[in-house]
């Protein structure tokens, strides 16, 4: 009887990702009708914005397509980094989730909020000529969205595979 195959890091990095980058722009979609009646389209052309400034807000479907490249392009980094940091740190693969995943969407936060955002509006004042701003345009309730559409599931998928594997290799 052959062992079942090994859960890869890639499938753990690729799951996570997306069900980070899903539920994280579907929550700041919903956060963005319910507080502004922006629609979706905005919201993706707000992304872009972080490179193109204002004139993202007016552009076309083009415009919008980039924001969510972007958005998933920060997401995977957000997987990235947490996977490469949980084969590292123990306590990152044993402390409970609903402790890891939320400290772990609030660390993204921080890091999008005062140091990428920030980053690529100083950057953008080069080319744009803009202000640039410290900190980061993010709210509150982004905060929120974070901790439980960002961290919970990327420490979920990375952990689900180290699970999985432990328990292939215990009954092999």
């Amino acid at each position: 009887m052959t062992p079942e195959p090994r859960v890869s890091a890639r499938r753990a990095i690729v799951t996570g990702w997306l069900l980070c980058g899903v539920l994280d722009i579907t929550a700041a979609c919903i956060q963005a009708w319910i507080q502004a009646s922006r629609t979706p389209w905005a919201v993706l052309k707000g992304v872009a914005s972080a490179l193109w400034g204002a004139a993202a807000m007016n552009a076309g479907p083009g415009m919008a397509a980039v924001g969510l490249t972007m958005h998933f392009t920060v997401a995977l980094t957000a997987t990235l980094v947490f996977y490469a940091l949980s084969r590292r740190i123990a306590i990152l693969r044993t402390a409970p989730l609903l402790i890891v995943g939320p400290l772990y969407g609030a660390l993204v936060f921080a890091a999008m909020n005062y140091g990428t955002v920030p980053l690529m509006s100083l950057v953008r004042s080069f080319y744009l000529g803009t202000a640039p701003r410290w900190p980061g345009s993010m709210r509150w309730t982004q905060l929120w969205i974070h901790m439980v559409c960002v961290g919970l599931p990327i420490v979920w998928a990375i952990r689900t595979t180290n699970r999985q594997n432990r328990r292939l290799t215990l009954h092999a």
